[in-house]
């Protein structure tokens, strides 16, 4: 007896995998962090557990981490620990100098990060991490990539898993210039 062909199954990768995904490209291109996997909690919620080595560090990436990134119904909590400790943001206000001194602290040893600087335009202060010219791809279920890859530049990817603006500083995600 014959048995029916299987066909391919069709799919794409919810927002949660594809957010859960950037973390990994980004933040854990640092041989100090581990993204943990994506764990469900209830219906549509979701946590990641980031572990770091050292306390200055995780303390920074606490403060710069979304702590909750919302897909419609869905959310996903990003729990930043030392060991067994859950680390809290720092309380604000923080100044743009303080702001930049967190990016190095927290991203110094990530294969994607350069350098940070703050820079005031027209009377008001940004602060903007520059992140070294490269793309970040994985799989993903992606429909418009022949290879069906996610591909992006490490700065939106970081834009992506990190806050947007401290305070009332913003962050404006750059890369750096290629050398030629």
């Amino acid at each position: 007896m014959k048995t029916a062909a299987k066909s391919p199954q069709v799919g794409l990768s919810p927002p949660e995998a594809t957010f859960h995904s950037e973390l990994r490209y980004s933040i854990g291109c640092d041989p100090l962090v581990r993204v943990g996997p994506l764990a469900p909690l209830n219906k549509g919620e979701y946590e990641v557990t980031i572990q770091v080595r050292g306390i200055r560090k995780a303390k920074a990436l606490a403060t710069l981490l979304v702590p909750v990134k919302a897909f419609g119904n869905i959310r996903i909590h990003i729990r930043v620990r030392v060991g067994s400790a859950t680390i809290k943001p720092l309380p604000g206000p923080l100044s743009p100098r303080t702001i930049v001194s967190l990016y190095r602290t927290g991203l110094q040893s990530n294969r994607l990060y350069q350098f940070t600087a703050a820079k005031t335009v027209f009377g008001s202060a940004f602060v903007y991490p520059v992140f070294k010219a490269r793309v970040v791809q994985f799989f993903n279920d992606d429909l418009s990539d022949f290879y069906s890859n996610y591909n992006n530049i490490a700065a939106f990817v970081f834009r992506s898993v990190l806050r947007n603006a401290i305070g009332r500083t913003p962050i404006q995600f750059s890369t750096a210039l290629i050398k030629k």
